[in-house]
This record gives C-alpha cells, sequence and structure tokens, in this order.
C-alpha cells in the first residue's frame, strides 16, 4: 500500500492508572510524522556459528511535523506553568513558562494515515499509547525574496507501556470507521 497522507493528529493525557485518558482532542494540523523505534539486540554464536538472535522494543522518537505549536495545548503537555500579565486596564495576556523542573506529561497519540491499494483507498489507524515530549523551540528567518512557509516540528519519546504495547495498527476500508476506531482506543474512565 503506498500512503497518501496524512490526517487527525489525536492525543488525550495519560491517567495515572495508565489504563484510561484524559480528554481527547486535536494536537495540530498534520503535516509530518516520522517514527524511529531503538531496537535493542542481542545475538549468541556457539560452535563457531548464531545459534540464537534476539530482538526487543526499547523506546522510539516521534517527530511530527505540525501546521501550529498551540501553547494552550503544548504547554500543558510539556508540564509548564502560565503566568496571567496585564498589560493595561482590562487587558490580560497568558505567559507561558518553562522551567528546568518542568516535568512533561505522559499521553496517548495517533494519527490517520490514508493509503491506496490497487486503486482504493485505505485508511491506516496509528496509535502510540504511552508518548512524552521534550521540550522544543522552532527556528525561524525572514522571508526574503521570496514566500514560504515553516512549520514547527516537535519530538517525543514513545514508551512501552505497562501492558508493554508501545503500538497498535489497524487499516480500514472507509475514513469513518479508521476515526471511530482510534477515537476508541483513548479509554476513558468509567
Amino acid at each position: 500500500m503506498a500512503q497518501i497522507g496524512l490526517r487527525r493528529f489525536r492525543y488525550a493525557p495519560l491517567n495515572s492508572d495508565e489504563e484510561t485518558y484524559g480528554k481527547v482532542d486535536t494536537l495540530a494540523g498534520a503535516i509530518e510524522s516520522k517514527v524511529s523505534p531503538t531496537i535493542n539486540e542481542a545475538k549468541l554464536y556457539a560452535d563457531d556459528v548464531l545459534k540464537e538472535k534476539m530482538t526487543e522494543f526499547s523506546e522510539a522518537t516521534l517527530t511530527m511535523g505540525v501546521d501550529n505549536d498551540d501553547d494552550s495545548i503544548f504547554s500543558p503537555l510539556l508540564g509548564e506553568k502560565t503566568e496571567t500579565y496585564q498589560i493595561t486596564e482590562g487587558k490580560d495576556v497568558t505567559v507561558y513558562k518553562s522551567n528546568s523542573d518542568d516535568i512533561p506529561v505522559y499521553f496517548g497519540f495517533g494519527q490517520v494515515v490514508p493509503k491506496m491499494l490497487n486503486g482504493t483507498r485505505m485508511y491506516k489507524v496509528e496509535w502510540f499509547p504511552k508518548v512524552q515530549f521534550k521540550p522544543y523551540h522552532n527556528d525561524a528567518k525572514t522571508k526574503g525574496d521570496s514566500l514560504e512557509f515553516t512549520t514547527p516540528s516537535i519530538e517525543g519519546t514513545i514508551f512501552v507501556n505497562k501492558d508493554k504495547d508501545w503500538r497498535k495498527r489497524a487499516t480500514f476500508d472507509n475514513e469513518e470507521d479508521a476515526n471511530a476506531f482510534l477515537d476508541s482506543l483513548f479509554v476513558q474512565e468509567a
């Protein structure tokens, strides 16, 4: 199957029970997503030949290109605090403060990847049950002689959850079923 797009960056904070999630929402507009797993590997040689080989997931890096790094969404996920400043009479501004003692929260993250197989559209759901963002800063540059968009890139670490799962995937014939399945993975408290 050839991938032909990327949609629906969905997330929800992971509760302390590591089984349920907070409110499910859209993280930002999806531009790009890359997952780079780190795999531990061990080989056992005996009698001058390879007798056993074991591979095991350690962690993964999730890099996302988004259309907006909205501080009201990303700052709480990074464990940052806010302060309110009064600029003028009756006009306040919320300031998002990064501190060396901030502790990013864990959250679930999923996306829908449209695909094409033999002229038929399909929709693959990719879901990661336990992710944590790293602090980030976006580069900026002057527009110069031509206009071009620069977009934020956010990086996180994918962990195994308490069931030792790190990813779930499923493919659907229609986008509605894919979206419903993705949202169902964010189990809510009873």
